[in-house]
């Protein structure tokens, strides 16, 4: 069986167990129609799938599998955790619903409805180009993601769909980033607070409001684990980072939780608690490496943008396949076995919700 498949029907057998064996006293489970995604690289389906990458990646003899922050397959090969959901519910395969960037014009697909987008923050956001060209990362916010969707399907949603949110690791970046002289973390607290207040009101207002009745919502992880940190050769700069960091991820979580609580409409998933247990307690999960990553991403060659975009079985450190239980691709996103474990928490969790 192929190890994809194999996820897939462990996730399954998994889930039916929880069940119970399915008694007639079961609440009747809701009958999913569509899977609508938003957010970041951690939902993104393939939103930078476009020639210009493609072009790079084949004139290194790499092939064209790209499109991911994971390591890329084959197409029909579930890698994101937003496939495995949709595979789960017996949906067809997401797509992304937009496509575009680095020097590409964005085009958007009907029918199509992967909005996440690498790099996309809550409402901050990169403006278009002439022509609709972004020269880097399309970066559109999650807001703008969400008006998309309703300016295409007559500004409601069903109420048979499924909506997947996750969002909120790129204001973290973009914050921790920034803090220094003349902008201290207090500040950096605040603005990641502002940031989860309007994904809060964004899925009340925006989503909610307009028809959608069962609506995940997934915090940020726990960055403070991850290779961007933790591979910091000086300890004390590692030290200083990994403690921003935990403060800035728990100021947004924190506020996320206080405004959008739990509730008929919202199932809150804790990222940041399932993360941080793969990390401190590999063997449980069967993760054999949660420190290094698994794509090899020394520059120029193999990898020319130093992240899981462009990685595939090509350019995977030695001795390493696809389906390898390392938990990191490159120093933030996840590998394929890495989504496995986290759709499988979210599908036991909407088991748990009566959703599933």
């Amino acid at each position: 069986m192929h190890p994809f498949k194999f996820v897939l029907a462990v996730l399954v057998s998994v889930i039916l167990a929880s069940c119970g064996g399915g008694g007639s006293d079961l609440p009747t489970k809701p009958q999913f129609a569509a899977q609508v995604t938003f957010g970041d690289s951690l939902s993104d389906i393939g939103s930078y799938r476009v020639s210009t990458l493609e072009s790079l990646l084949s004139g290194l003899g790499l092939g064209t599998n790209l499109g991911q922050f994971s390591i890329n397959a084959a197409p029909g090969i579930p890698v994101n955790w937003t496939e495995l959901t949709a595979a789960s519910l017996g949906l067809p395969a997401p797509c992304a619903a937009a496509t575009g960037g680095f020097g590409t014009a964005r085009n958007f697909h009907p029918g199509c409805f992967g909005y996440a987008q690498g790099g996309a923050r809550v409402t901050d956001g990169a403006a278009v180009a002439t022509g609709g060209v972004f020269t880097g990362a399309m970066l559109e916010p999650v807001v703008v993601q969400i008006a998309n969707h309703l300016a295409a399907s007559g500004n409601v949603f069903s109420g048979n769909e499924l909506v997947l949110v996750m969002a909120g690791a790129n204001d973290v970046f973009a914050q921790t980033d920034s803090v220094g002289p003349g902008f201290p973390a207090a500040s950096a607290v605040a603005a990641v607070q502002t940031a989860a207040s309007e994904l809060a009101v964004a899925v009340k207002t925006q989503i909610i409001a307009n028809g959608a009745r069962f609506v995940v919502v997934a915090n940020v992880p726990y960055i403070a684990g991850t290779p961007r940190i933790t591979s910091m050769a000086d300890p004390v700069a590692r030290a200083a980072a990994a403690d921003l960091a935990e403060t800035l991820v728990t100021a947004f979580n924190t506020r996320l939780a206080a405004e959008l609580p739990e509730s008929a409409n919202v199932l809150n998933v804790d990222a940041y608690a399932v993360s941080k247990d793969q990390i401190l307690n590999p063997a449980r999960f069967l993760l054999t490496n949660v420190t290094d990553t698994a794509c090899d991403l020394t520059t120029p060659f193999p990898n020319p943008l130093g992240s899981s975009l462009l990685c595939n079985a090509s350019n995977l450190k030695p001795g390493l396949s696809p389906e390898v239980h390392y938990l990191f691709a490159d120093n933030i996103h996840p590998t394929p076995y890495g989504h496995s474990l986290f759709a499988q928490f979210v599908m036991q969790l909407m088991t748990v919700k009566g959703w599933f």
